[in-house]
């Protein structure tokens, strides 16, 4: 994967550098390195897994890229770098995409972020932990900045679409739709039916149309809000005696706004929708997926959150607070139980907040330092047991060139 994307980049530096004078390119680059200490703390959980450790690495947000232009025509290029040094780093493909500008609006190709998409400005490593032995056991996940992804900011990546934006502020997105993989549809059916009812072999999961995006983005000097509504859906085959194929649907009504207030900034994002694990959101735990009820029909999973910050400038550093929060029910709940062992049915909801204070300092042009507290409380899952708290303390090193 690193030499292909070392690859693609040349190619495409060749091409830009080979294309009339008149065209504009822009090649950039940012450095993130974060440093700091993180712990994890699961004793008030019933588990004995307590880490308390240094946190040094290049971050995975940093990156590399070009930006093009020439008449109607646009085009975006960025690669990412991430891993923990020691010859181990590796490098992504972020954004890949064009953009053509016709009369009254614009038409986008490729892999971009998606509308709804709206992240904080929380610098800390993700320090999520899924202990849900129906979705793969305990798992630890520390990398990257983390802006409040799964606590309140809607995140499912950059995702290949085409996205239709009129002058007016409406647009529309068809974007690489969102499915659960065979091996998941099979763990819910059996924590409801009983284990071995059915093997990932039994499963064909199908996609039919891609995920369409509606929204309008309204923009002034002080003032931005983007309101918007998105579907995804797939089909789960299930070739087992007694079960039924059914369809997973899944939606998202989103408010994203960001208003200025004199010398503050205040920026937020507010959600609602159905089964947004299944629609493909980053870090919503297992009571944001549909589940199966004993007769094999779905129950739809409810799901809601946002986050706030506020930024204020104390020369010659800006600061900035922020707080996020979501919670997702299913009356079907079945919740792996950490001491037992056994899957329990509970219809609790399950909860997660993070809050953040920072500071970002500039040391000259182009070059931060931001210091940062974060804090992650996954509250009580939907069995209502107690889950892991983690906090995060140190600083990201940043230079753009």
């Amino acid at each position: 994967m690193k030499k292909l994307a070392i690859g693609l980049l040349a190619i495409t530096l060749t091409v830009c550098l080979a294309v009339p004078a008149m065209a504009d390119f822009h090649p950039y680059a940012s450095l993130r390195l974060i440093t700091g200490w993180y712990d994890v703390d699961e004793e008030d959980t019933g588990l004995i897994d307590t880490t308390d450790d240094l946190f040094w690495e290049l971050g995975n947000f940093s990156r590399f890229g070009a930006k093009f232009s020439s008449g109607d025509l646009s085009g975006h290029v960025e690669f990412g770098i991430k891993g923990d040094g020691r010859g181990a780093n590796d490098t992504y493909d972020r954004l890949l995409y064009g953009t053509w500008k016709f009369g009254g609006g614009s038409l986008m190709i490729g892999q971009n972020y998606t509308p709804y998409t709206f992240i904080s400005s929380q610098i800390a490593p993700r320090l999520d932990l899924d202990t849900n032995a129906s979705r793969g056991g305990t798992d630890r996940d520390i990398d990257g900045e983390n802006y409040f992804i799964g606590y309140g900011c809607l995140w499912d990546s950059r995702q290949p679409q085409i996205k239709v934006k009129l002058d007016n502020g409406f647009y529309v997105a068809l974007i690489q739709p969102e499915a659960d993989n065979e091996a998941g549809i099979a763990a819910r059916i059996n924590n409801v039916l009983g284990a071995g009812t059915v093997a990932a072999g039994d499963i064909d999961v199908d996609e039919t149309i891609p995920k369409i995006c509606v929204g309008y983005e309204f923009k002034t000097e002080s003032l931005m809000l983007n309101p918007g509504f998105a579907f995804n859906t797939y089909e789960a085959e299930v070739d087992a005696a007694g079960l039924d194929d059914e369809d997973i649907n899944c939606w998202l009504l989103y408010l994203n706004g960001r208003v200025a207030l004199g010398p503050a900034t205040i920026q937020g994002s507010l959600h609602y929708g159905q089964n947004l694990g299944d629609f493909g959101l980053w870090s919503r735990e297992d009571a944001a997926y549909a589940q199966l009820e004993v007769d094999g029909d779905v129950e739809d999973s409810d799901c809601y959150g946002g986050y706030v910050q506020v930024a204020f400038p104390i020369d010659p550093a800006t600061i900035t607070l922020g707080v996020g929060y979501t919670q997702s029910e299913n009356d079907e709940m079945y919740v792996f139980d950490q001491i037992t062992g056994l899957a329990i049915r509970d219809d609790d909801e399950d909860e997660q907040m993070s809050y953040f204070i920072q500071a970002k300092y500039p040391v000259c042009d182009n070059f931060w330092v931001v210091p940062e507290f974060s804090y992650y409380d996954h509250m009580d899952d939907a069995a209502g047991q107690d889950e892991p708290t983690s906090w995060f303390a140190g600083l990201m090193w940043r230079m753009d060139f």
